[in-house]
């Protein structure tokens, strides 16, 4: 008789214990979920707080972005990269390379606007150390990227005379060369190129172009001299015409009979 009763007192303590070890578990995990969102909110309070930390987390963002870009994966890297300027706004590769990601999109002017804020970024950088070659290379990439060819030129050219060693920058250079044809110029910054990189393809087929544009300057030249060598014989030719002419005697007219 009195088993039913013990099998009760034990449910009832089974079902209380139960109830006790949920709500402990319940609130171990409110406490570390609050452990959790205390911590994030420290670590970005401390980004926030430490300028230089926040620096190097949107560089280590940039660098995931560009590998995200080199495999194509372009919606991505632009997130990324837009993460990168929340952190720091004054990084002027994310702005470069945000840029960059939103050509491959076909964001035409939000790519331009980007690179624009590159420009202006990289210029105070040169400005405060003008022997960064990487920024001078970078400022380069983001004239070229607008049509900008004589400063990007400019920035290309200086950025392989404090790195003389730096292939791409060569290649860069003798690309924006090619566009505004000087090709001379084009011509020896493409062989510079293959010098350290003999296997560039992309140098060699552009410095065939160079070549060809040189040929074509110096055929152009030949032709407008011989033309205007013709037009000086010419009018020399004219002139001694009309000088010839003028120095004929005038008839004497015969005098009147009466």
């Amino acid at each position: 008789m009195h088993t039913p009763l013990a099998t009760k007192t034990s449910r009832s303590l089974l079902v209380v214990s139960l109830s006790l070890f949920i709500a402990g578990e319940m609130c171990a995990c409110r406490r570390n979920a609050g452990k959790n969102t205390n911590a994030n909110g420290n670590a970005s309070s401390s980004t926030a707080n430490d300028p230089e930390q926040a620096k190097r987390q949107a560089q280590s963002l940039v660098e995931q972005g560009k590998e995200l870009y080199k495999n194509d994966q372009d919606e991505q890297a632009a997130e990324i990269f837009k993460q990168a300027l929340n952190h720091d706004p004054n990084n002027a590769e994310a702005h470069l390379r945000l840029g960059m990601s939103y050509a491959a999109l076909e964001k035409r002017t939000e790519a331009e606007d980007s690179y624009k804020k590159a420009i202006e970024l990289y210029k105070k950088k040169v400005q405060s150390d003008p022997k960064d070659a990487a920024a001078f290379f970078n400022l380069g990439e983001a004239h070229s990227f607008l049509h900008q060819n004589e400063d990007a030129a400019r920035s290309y050219r200086q950025a392989t005379r404090l790195k003389d060693d730096d292939e791409e920058a060569f290649y860069q250079l003798g690309v924006a060369e090619t566009r505004l044809a000087h090709y001379p110029e084009a011509t020896a910054a493409f062989q510079k190129a293959l010098e350290l990189d003999p296997d560039d393809y992309r140098a060699s087929d552009a410095l065939e172009n160079a070549k060809e544009g040189s040929q074509r300057i110096k055929e152009g030249k030949k032709h407008a001299e011989d033309m205007l060598k013709k037009q000086q014989e010419n009018a020399n030719a004219n002139g001694n015409t009309n000088t010839s002419s003028s120095a004929k005697p005038t008839p004497r007219r015969s005098p009147t009979r009466p």
